[in-house]
């Protein structure tokens, strides 16, 4: 057996006393979050044909919970948002309900029950306009970098074609997101 192997297998059995502390979430609100959340290890990545479910998650949720989408990118084993929550509303109640309709929907496509997404997301708050336009670009390249397609353009399953000047192309996107200003 290998290092690796055998650590792994060390960390089965490791028992943390009191148990591992859970992460406290702000309850930050009137804020635009940079969120991402991962899908658990164990279960096989979406399909292409299962990634307009959790757009139809994404919307839906916004619709019941009244956050504002400013960006999003679907990847095969994450994603990542900007949302704006506002109070009484927050980011965790925001990103938990995405990940229940998510897992819903998937779970009723796939035939099977359970969590999909790790139970931890994080999440960041967006300090300011530059920040915001990193984080907006960073999530659109993500497709380009992780070699799924040559251009941000050319991943469907992202808000990159939401802030072309082509009114077709904006229309033609799965989701549309909403525009938002940020102070400098």
């Amino acid at each position: 057996m290998g290092f690796c192997a055998e650590a792994a297998e060390k960390a089965k059995t490791v028992r943390y006393p009191g148990g591992v502390s859970k992460v406290r979430r702000l309850l930050t609100t009137d804020r635009i979050f940079f969120v991402t959340v991962n899908l658990r290890r164990d279960l096989p990545h979406p399909g292409q044909g299962e990634f307009l479910p959790l757009i139809d998650a994404l919307a839906e949720s916004r619709r019941r919970e009244g956050f504002l989408l400013c960006g999003y990118v679907l990847m095969p084993d994450h994603w990542h948002a900007l949302m704006s929550v506002q109070y009484p509303l927050t980011i965790s109640r925001a990103v938990g309900s995405v990940k229940w309709q998510a897992a819903r929907k998937l779970n009723q496509r796939r035939g099977t029950t359970g969590a999909v997404w790790q139970h931890q997301c994080w999440d960041r708050f967006v300090r300011h306009a530059r920040e915001f336009d990193e984080r907006l670009t960073d999530l659109h390249l993500n497709p380009v970098r992780k070699g799924l397609v040559k251009r941000p353009e050319d991943w469907r399953w992202s808000s990159y074609n939401n802030f072309t000047l082509d009114k077709e192309r904006v229309a033609a996107c799965p989701l549309l997101i909403d525009y938002v200003r940020m102070p400098a």
